[in-house]
């Protein structure tokens, strides 16, 4: 119980992460080309995390011999496809819109990894899927369903939502197709590959030489952040959780993006409105039923029952 705890503090340390990348990608992409800014935050990322890999783990060379290709596939799905998308995504949308469409992932993981293993849904995994996405659409709603109907999703909107899908492969891959690999090691390795793949594209699509020149020292801070917080740490806590409580369970928590992402700018003086605070809230008890957080709950209230009496 006690080793479960940490790996979902780790989860939704990794949830903070990237719902800080929201507010932090709006700001580099305002002075860096979406593909430049993904490629600086990468080759910082990758540089951190391939020496700390060198330094931990032994078998290295071998486990990527054994997996390269998976590592490769993978790498461009989960590193290249899913931050390309996000930081183009973010030119013609709100970061809190992203962060919404991002939460629709947990439900197409759940229902993908549950046909490829041809096991059932847990009713509590259901129930706190519904409510979570319940939540979700509350927010965009703005608490009326009118909206949903007439609802228009911009250029941005819709390709957030591939890198949404990209990200749902990525999770899934690396829970059944990996074999014999730390966290440390599948984690290092995607990126790598997919760092190779960002910055390939934005040799190709602008200067990005010149535009790092010329870029303010707080856009290189962002990318910093973004680097080490924002892709090291979170992509380790994130794949620590895969391999020890599963895709379906982990990916629920990538309903609390959104919520992060929300109490974030509200530090910045933008509250958020009723209806996006009411969908958070949904999300969270989606999340607790999702993973029996609930039973934690019970046991802790029934023995401080039990203390009292």
């Amino acid at each position: 119980m006690r080793t479960n705890f940490y790996i979902y503090i780790g989860i939704i340390l990794s949830t903070v992460f990237w719902g800080s990348n929201f507010n932090a990608g709006a700001f580099v992409v305002g002075h860096l080309s979406p593909m430049v800014a993904a490629a600086e935050r990468f080759v910082i990322a990758t540089f951190f995390i391939m020496a700390y890999l060198f330094w931990k783990e032994k078998n290295n060379l071998s486990v990527l011999r054994n997996n390269a290709i998976v590592f490769a596939i993978l790498g461009l799905l989960g590193i290249s496809g899913f931050n390309l998308s996000l930081f183009i995504g973010l030119k013609s949308t709100s970061a809190t819109n992203g962060a919404l469409i991002m939460a629709t992932t947990p439900i197409t993981t759940l229902i993908i990894s549950t046909l490829l293993s041809k096991s059932r849904i847990a009713i509590n995994q259901m129930i706190g899927i519904l409510f979570s996405f319940s939540g979700v659409v509350f927010v965009i709603s703005k608490g009326n369903m009118d909206n949903i109907i007439e609802l228009n999703f911009s250029k941005g909107d819709f390709i957030i939502f591939i890198g949404s899908i990209c990200w749902c492969l990525y999770t899934i891959g690396c829970q059944r197709f990996i074999k014999n690999s730390s966290a440390l090691q599948t984690t290092s390795f995607t990126m790598f590959f997919g760092t190779l793949g960002i910055v390939l594209s934005a040799a190709v699509s602008s200067d990005m030489i010149t535009e790092l020149l010329f870029a303010p020292v707080s856009v290189h801070f962002a990318a910093i952040y973004m680097g080490i917080a924002g892709s090291v740490l979170a992509y380790l806590f994130w794949n620590v959780g895969l391999s020890k409580v599963g895709a379906a369970n982990t990916s629920i928590f990538f309903n609390l993006v959104p919520v992060f992402t929300m109490l974030i700018t509200a530090c910045t003086g933008i509250l958020p409105s009723p209806s996006q605070l009411t969908g958070a809230l949904l999300v969270i008890v989606g999340v607790v039923l999702s993973t029996g957080g609930y039973k934690l709950i019970v046991k802790t209230s029934n023995q401080q029952n039990l203390g009292t009496q």
